[in-house]
């Protein structure tokens, strides 16, 4: 492999990193009950009559599917909606071609295409999905997400 070669094969890798944070006392203070059904579906136009047409929680996934291994996946992005889960799907859908929609999100939507994944739950009590949803991003800390709560941003701030 040449110098040029080797350079470009870092800057591929470069493109497909995300910081992700592992911090088990997020995950110990999660403390909302477990009202989690959670499906899995490919993002994939094909799939929009599979997703549930209530309101729910939401996250993307990014699977690779290396050797079978049924547990490995990458959570990026958790998200709510009060509208149905199907029409969130679709705008999302939508989203992917939109050279205007929000670039983290844009990019994860085109760069992982064969590997993603929509998971939702759907909730309802709908007067608390704004709760569940800051509650499970302050747990996992995704990397796609950009608004934590105001204790979480002090301390993930500097490092993201």
């Amino acid at each position: 492999m040449s110098v040029v070669d080797l350079i470009d094969e870092q800057d591929q890798l470069k493109a497909h990193q995300y910081k992700f944070s592992l911090w088990p006392r997020a995950w110990a203070a999660y403390n909302l009950p477990d009202p989690f059904k959670w499906e899995i579906y490919p993002f994939q136009q094909d799939q929009i009559d599979n997703i549930p047409s209530q309101p729910g929680i939401y996250s993307f996934v990014i699977q690779p599917g290396i050797a079978s291994h049924s547990n490995c996946s990458y959570l990026v992005y958790i998200g709510r909606t009060e509208r149905t889960l199907r029409v969130r799907f679709r705008e999302y859908l939508r989203e992917q071609n939109k050279r205007e929609g929000r670039p983290k999100i844009v990019r994860l939507l085109n760069k992982y295409q064969d590997y993603l994944y929509f998971c939702c739950s759907v909730i309802a009590e709908t007067e608390r999905i704004t709760e569940i949803e800051e509650a499970l991003i302050n747990a996992f800390l995704p990397p796609c997400n950009d608004q934590f709560s105001a204790e979480m941003s002090r301390v993930i701030g500097a490092f993201r």
